[in-house]
């Protein structure tokens, strides 16, 4: 309510000032300053931020056969991974619920009786051994028993490492720690998960669609999301009528898992890529279609140029017209209220600037 407030206000100035733009003299009433484009708007930083104004560059896109999906990220299959005990014992946690870890990093201890029987008994067959050799004789039936209850003390490890009855279980990967099973000091059986962690960056994206529109996909075709580029995988659909669809970005995705996206199938990649800005930056003065973009010379200013319509698919409008630079950028967020800004009578369009308190008044500040 307060933004429309706003916005009513900066309306109201606008108005106000076009009504007196023909008086000299008078408040902050000022000559026109038309640019190469069209007229334009001064917005201070602090006025951009009371209005909400937020700017995006146009983008290359296939419009045609570019289908539009919505869905959300959910971790993938094999980004969760637990460590269990390898044998029954007491065990002391190393990590807390959410912590990241990393592979190597110790994740819990666990202080076993039979594993110190064992090496207990180790130790006696190597003292006898030592004798037996100190006193030049064979020992080849406790050398055999030797090697036999190491191969039992190796099995009950399964790879973990330990001294003195005590084995320190390591993270065999990078992760998170998602939920601890067991409370610290208690008692486990061999093979209870311990830790369970997951990899947040181990992500894909879902989502549910017509059969209509799988059946425009394959299995392989590229997934645009921003400037991340993924790969499609079709799911398989049931009595409902839809289709679950996946997408795997190897790189470039910063959002989480839970995160709804709109992403984009390009179906075909043969057709030429067109300038497209989002929907939202396209106004209407009068009856020409109008995006705001950003004056390359002076920041704070927002230049109106009048742009041709195209196809309109998945959020963005193609659009020309607009001026040749890799650097531009349009208003996505506070184009209506830059319209308001601008008067339309007689067909001009004279230029203003934003006060900081959110008020709009005719031509350039002083």
């Amino acid at each position: 309510m307060k933004k429309i407030l706003m916005v009513l206000a900066v309306g109201a100035a606008g108005l106000a000032s076009a009504a007196e733009s023909g008086k000299e003299g008078e408040g902050c009433a000022h000559d026109h300053a038309e640019s190469a484009h069209g007229a334009s708007v001064e917005v201070r930083a602090s006025a951009a931020r009371a209005v909400g104004l937020k700017t995006v560059r146009p983008e290359k896109r296939r419009m045609r056969t570019s289908v539009p999906l919505m869905g959300r990220l959910e971790l993938a299959p094999d980004a969760r991974w637990s460590a269990a005990s390898p044998l029954a014992g007491r065990v002391s946690l190393k990590v807390r619920s959410l912590a990241l870890v990393t592979a190597g990093e110790t994740l819990f201890t666990v202080e076993s009786p039979e594993l110190r029987a064992k090496e207990a008994e180790i130790g006696v067959l190597e003292r006898r051994i030592k004798v037996y050799r100190d006193l030049k004789r064979a020992s080849a039936d406790l050398e055999a028993q030797l090697v036999l209850r190491q191969a039992e003390r190796a099995a009950l490890l399964a790879g973990a490492e330990a001294q003195d009855g005590v084995v320190s279980v390591k993270a065999a990967q990078d992760g998170r720690v998602e939920a601890l099973a067991v409370t610290d000091g208690a008692w486990v059986s061999s093979g209870t998960a311990v830790v369970e962690a997951v990899r947040p960056d181990r992500v894909r994206f879902v989502a549910l669609v017509a059969a209509s529109e799988a059946a425009r996909m394959k299995d392989g075709q590229k997934v645009l999301c921003g400037t991340a580029v993924g790969a499609l995988a079709l799911g398989f659909g049931d009595a409902s009528g839809l289709t679950p669809v996946y997408a795997v970005f190897d790189q470039g995705l910063t959002a989480r898992p839970g995160e709804r996206l709109r992403v984009e199938c390009v179906t075909d990649e043969r057709e030429t890529p067109v300038a497209a800005v989002p929907t939202a930056s396209v106004v209407r003065i009068g009856l020409e279609p109008t995006v705001f973009v950003r004056d390359e010379h002076q920041r704070d200013r927002f230049v109106a140029v009048k742009v041709a319509l195209g196809l309109a698919s998945g959020g963005w409008t193609e659009v020309t017209g607009l001026p040749e630079d890799e650097d531009l950028e349009v208003v996505r967020e506070g184009a209506y209220e830059l319209k308001i800004a601008l008067s339309t009578q007689s067909g001009a369009a004279p230029a203003g600037h934003f006060h900081a308190d959110g008020t709009f008044h005719e031509g350039a500040e002083e």
